[in-house]
């Protein structure tokens, strides 16, 4: 009997402390967003009755706002209005960093604890999804926190050595340049967001007027109002920091159906009045828009440089190996970013909205893998080696070739 109430008191213990850790990594940012949502609403309606909120409306909007950070859709009251579906992505990291955080400290000993920690984290964003509009549109969300905890978790389990002896072991019978080609791929991917923030600084220099006059033609309702306006492109933010990583790749995005906006081509048409959208090109590049995707295999290049001491300890076929490995795991990395960074803003053809996902992968896996291939060749000690051998050799038979046309002519 004494054993049975154990059991019970570890259980409902286990229980209380993954409930705990699900409440304070989900139940936190759902109340911030939510509590914003009222605030905006509040300030905006001694402006307009008309638009105003009630609590219970403002709480649905802000759990489907909070929601469209996981995969949910804010869907109008009016067919005509469409429905928002593109993801806030900014609320997507802060989850993200907030359920590391709240793991960390909870400091999971075991994969039990592990997926306790996950259910827990399904079933409060499942309670929060109650508090939405009437319908499904919130509840993908539920999947994208599980997807979230899940991944934070498993990564935490296995760096603190207590995750999964089935993936040790499955690691362990990995090539032995699949390190390096993580390594490689790693220092590429941070090139990359590197070379897509530096297009995003000289989209904010060069489309700053419009922004600000879009935004002025937005805001209202005083200092809460501008914030809640500002917080929600900050979310955006890196939604935009991902069409710019497609703009520079060469296959660029859309906003709105038969609009493209690449390097050397563009074909805008009406946009919402969001003032981020102000930063959109308004022209291409020509000639040197052709040329720009080569940024990225030089960008390829640099990073292969910077690991060279790991691509010089495999021979030459293994790092070209890890160089194909680690282009394709860059390539479906910014795949998935970019199928995360599309959806839709209204209705029509405003329903598409997001780079085109399958050209840019194949033109990542192809910038990417030429600038991380070369540099491995170029770079390998067997080929230095080999250019050492060439050079000499074929300055000597230069050398003789020339001694022999001068013995001829002094034969004649």
């Amino acid at each position: 009997m004494s054993l049975v109430r154990s059991r019970a008191a570890t259980l409902t213990s286990w229980a209380l402390w993954s409930l705990r850790v699900g409440i304070e990594s989900i139940g936190l940012l759902w109340l911030v967003v939510v509590l914003l949502t009222v605030a905006v609403s509040m300030a905006t309606s001694s402006l307009s009755a008309a638009t105003a909120l009630s609590a219970g409306e403002a709480l649905s909007v802000g759990t489907a706002l909070w929601s469209l950070g996981f995969g949910g859709t804010l869907a109008s009251s009016s067919a005509d209005q469409g429905a928002l579906s593109l993801p806030l992505l900014g609320l997507t990291l802060a989850q993200v960093g907030w359920t590391w955080s709240c793991v960390r400290r909870a400091r999971p000993t075991r994969p039990a604890a592990g997926a306790a920690i996950v259910v827990s984290a399904a079933a409060i964003s499942a309670l929060a999804c109650l508090a939405g509009p009437k319908g499904l549109g919130t509840w993908p969300a539920v999947g994208g926190i599980a997807v979230i905890t899940s991944a934070v978790v498993g990564i935490q389990l296995q760096r603190a050595g207590n995750g999964w002896p089935a993936l040790t072991r499955w690691w362990s019978r990995c090539p032995h340049w699949a390190g390096p080609a993580l390594t490689l791929a790693h220092g590429t991917a941070r090139v990359l967001a590197l070379l897509s923030l530096m297009v995003v600084a000289v989209a904010v220099v060069m489309g700053a007027g419009r922004v600000s006059v879009l935004h002025d033609a937005l805001a209202g309702g005083g200092f809460i109002a501008v914030a809640g306006l500002v917080l929600l492109q900050i979310a955006w933010a890196p939604t935009l920091l991902i069409w710019a990583c497609a703009w520079l790749i060469g296959a660029g995005f859309s906003v709105g159906t038969g609009t493209v906006f690449a390097p050397d081509r563009v074909v805008a048409g009406p946009v919402p009045t969001l003032p981020l959208l102000g930063l959109l090109p308004t022209a291409p590049l020509r000639m040197v828009g052709l040329w720009l995707p080569l940024v990225v295999t030089v960008g390829a290049m640099v990073a292969a440089w910077r690991h060279r001491a790991v691509l010089n300890t495999l021979r030459v076929r293994h790092a070209v190996s890890a160089a194909g490995a680690a282009a394709l795991l860059v390539a479906g990395g910014v795949g998935l970013l970019c199928l995360a960074a599309s959806g839709s803003v209204g209705p029509g053809r405003m329903a598409d909205v997001g780079p085109q996902v399958l050209y840019t992968v194949i033109l990542v896996f192809v910038e990417v893998g030429v600038g991380l291939a070369a540099m491995a060749i170029l770079a390998h000690p067997y080929t230095r080696t080999w250019a050492r051998g060439i050079l000499p050799a074929a300055s000597r038979r230069r050398d003789t070739d020339e001694e022999d046309v001068e013995e001829q002519d002094s034969g004649t």
